[in-house]
Parts: structure tokens; sequence; C-alpha cells
């Protein structure tokens, strides 16, 4: 169902005229001039296909999420800056970006980068500043959110109720059951946060069975805790949900990142 759209998804200025749109628009300024340069708030980077990543987040000016691609996919090696990976979790990113790109249904965020410009580190957040993002963009009932088809990622205030990890096709994979503030129960949703996967593939290779308890443990006692979905492309007539993150103030990875937790295995997950 189409929403009204007051302001430039690129700049957040007002539009001339409002339009009812699922996709956003350009302001004629932002449409006309080619390449330019975001701050990006990382919130997420998942797994896909063909060792290919996928990168998102919000843009700090408008409040919108965001999801950068390649037409050729992203790889692992984009998240990099030599040895240290530059997008984490609430790390500010500079993007060069070429157009916007949404589909009508569900994927709004797509925008194409350019892909000869290496992403930035600009800073990390405050635990201020996270707080405060958490709050404007969080929500409690993810049927609600959906209704309106306009947004395929969201940060959801929830319960963890249950975390198993299982080989499938000889491909190591997570799920969990969770609940929403609004009650609504999701069970058996998979996990392609990387950071979530290569953690849980580190407790299994330390021998701590006991990891799905610990995690459910310290997520739920902790005052801030949020789930962050992702819907995926339509695939067998659905857009299926999937976890692409856990957050938690203080963090519920100590500040690790997906690629320390993958030296520390010895493999990519």
């Amino acid at each position: 169902m189409p929403v009204t759209q007051y302001s430039c998804i690129a700049c957040g200025d007002f539009l001339e005229i409002p339009i009812l749109s699922n996709a956003g628009q350009l302001c004629r300024t932002c449409s006309a001039q080619g390449y330019f340069r975001k701050d990006i708030i990382i919130t997420g980077i998942t797994r896909m296909n063909n060792d290919h990543i996928c990168v998102s987040g919000v843009d700090p000016i408008t409040m919108r999420f965001v999801r950068p691609i390649f037409n050729s996919g992203i790889e692992r090696d984009f998240v990099m800056d030599g040895s240290t990976q530059i997008i984490q979790h609430f790390n500010v990113v500079e993007i060069e970006f070429k157009n916007y790109r949404p589909c009508v249904d569900f994927h709004t965020e797509d925008w194409i980068i350019n892909e000869n410009f290496a992403p930035k580190y600009v800073r990390h957040l405050t635990d201020n500043e996270i707080v405060s993002i958490l709050n404007r963009l969080s929500i409690n009932n993810l049927y609600a959110a959906m209704a309106p088809h306009d947004k395929s990622l969201f940060i959801l205030k929830g319960n963890l109720q249950r975390i198993w990890h299982e080989y499938s096709f000889g491909k190591f994979k997570v799920r969990m059951d969770f609940q929403d503030q609004s009650g609504n129960i999701f069970k058996k949703i998979p996990v392609t946060d990387l950071l979530t996967l290569a953690f849980v593939r580190y407790q299994i290779k330390n021998k701590n069975m006991n990891y799905s308890a610990q995690l459910i443990r310290l997520f739920n006692n902790n005052p801030y805790r949020y789930i962050r979905i992702g819907l995926t492309r339509l695939f067998h007539g659905q857009h299926w949900k999937q976890v692409t993150a856990l957050i938690t103030l203080p963090d519920l990875f100590n500040g690790n990142s997906f690629s320390y937790y993958e030296k520390k295995v010895g493999e990519m997950v």
C-alpha cells in the first residue's frame, strides 16, 4: 500500500509536490547531481550466496535504511581496510553512491554504489547516539511494520526464545525463535548476520555447547535489546524473514567483529 512521501530520500529536503509511493523519491537536485558521497551508520553485515555479503545501514540525515549494492555483488574485502574491519555495527562509513534503485515491493532501500570508491571509516557512534537511533527506529510489532510493503529492514524490540545451529547441504546455519513486544512469535528464522554466525561457530570450536542458553540469558536480561530483521527478495512466492543482527548495549559480542571470530575459527562462516 503506497504511503505519502514528503521529503527526498537522499538529502531529506521537502519535495515540491508530495507523492504516493512505497519506494520514495529523489528531489530534483539529488536526481541531477550524479555520484555523491554520504555517511552511513552500519547496522547489518550479512551472508549471501557465492561468498558475497550484504551491507546495510541508516542514513543519519533522513533516518531511512540504506542498502548499498553492486551489480556484481559485494565481496568480503569491501568491509576491510587492510587487516582492519571498518564496516562494523554502528560505525559511520563514507560511501559513494551512483543512483537509487528501489523495488516497488518491500526492497525500497537499494542504492547502486561506486565499485571503485573504497568505503572510508569516519567514526564509531557513542552509546548515547546508538540508544537515540534505536529508540527512533525500533518497532514493537513486526507484522504491523511489514503491512505497508514499504521497507525490508526493521529493528525490532523483542526477546529470544531459542537458538540452535545445524548443517544443511553441508552449509553451517543458525536459527532462532523469538517474540516481538506485541506477543507475535516467530519460529525457525534463519540467521544471516555474519557476526552471530561466526560467534556461534567459535563457541562450537571451543566445545561450548551451552552457548544457546548463555546468549539467550545475556540478550533477554539486557534493557537495550533489539533484533534486526531483513526480508529476502521474492523466493517461492514469499519475502522470507531473516535475523540480520542482534543488538544490545553493552554489546553482546564485546565489540568484536565477525572477522575477529573467523580468524579464531580459522575459516569463513
